[in-house]
């Protein structure tokens, strides 16, 4: 049985709408750039390419595209197929960016935690699997309780249950 209470909404691309006034921010555009009008699955090169860059395309975006890519982030952590030399990279910018939306702008990355924390727990309880020195990357356990904790003082599931309804 599952510990959430409805499927998430089906995702589509997000549309020009969505993006709001990304011209007047020259991070924002630059993410539009790259991203617009394109799938979770036809992103996934890029994020093999680079995945620090495309982290910080993620970063800047306006908060329905930020939700939409984000789980494509999520997507192409848990496929792993980007190599072991860049495993560390990957499952740390993941949870990094986490910890920050949760901190910065909760009200992005709420909505989809539902979705997002059986990773950060893959993540966070299976360091060694990624490679991930804990003395370059520090603890992903750690980091992994500190967002739980982040994503319950911001409400948790039920805030996340109820932002989803709103939006």
């Amino acid at each position: 049985m599952s510990r959430f209470r409805k499927k998430p909404k089906p995702r589509t691309v997000p549309t020009e709408k969505d993006w709001g006034d990304y011209q007047s921010d020259l991070d924002q555009n630059s993410a539009h750039e790259l991203f617009s009008g394109h799938t979770n699955a036809e992103m996934q090169g890029h994020f093999r390419r680079n995945v620090v860059a495309i982290t910080d395309e993620l970063r800047w975006m306006p908060e329905i595209p930020f939700r939409y890519y984000m789980l494509g982030f999520r997507d192409f952590l848990v496929a792993g197929d980007f190599g072991d030399e860049y495993a560390s990279s990957v499952a740390s910018c993941f949870l990094h960016l986490v910890a920050e939306k949760l901190e910065n702008h909760p009200r992005h990355i709420m909505p989809i935690m539902p979705e997002l924390l059986p990773t950060i727990e893959h993540v966070a309880r299976n360091q060694a699997a990624f490679e991930a020195d804990e003395a370059i990357y520090g603890s992903f356990l750690e980091q992994g309780r500190r967002i739980q904790q982040l994503f319950e003082d911001r409400g948790g599931i039920a805030f996340s249950h109820q932002l989803n309804e709103f939006l």
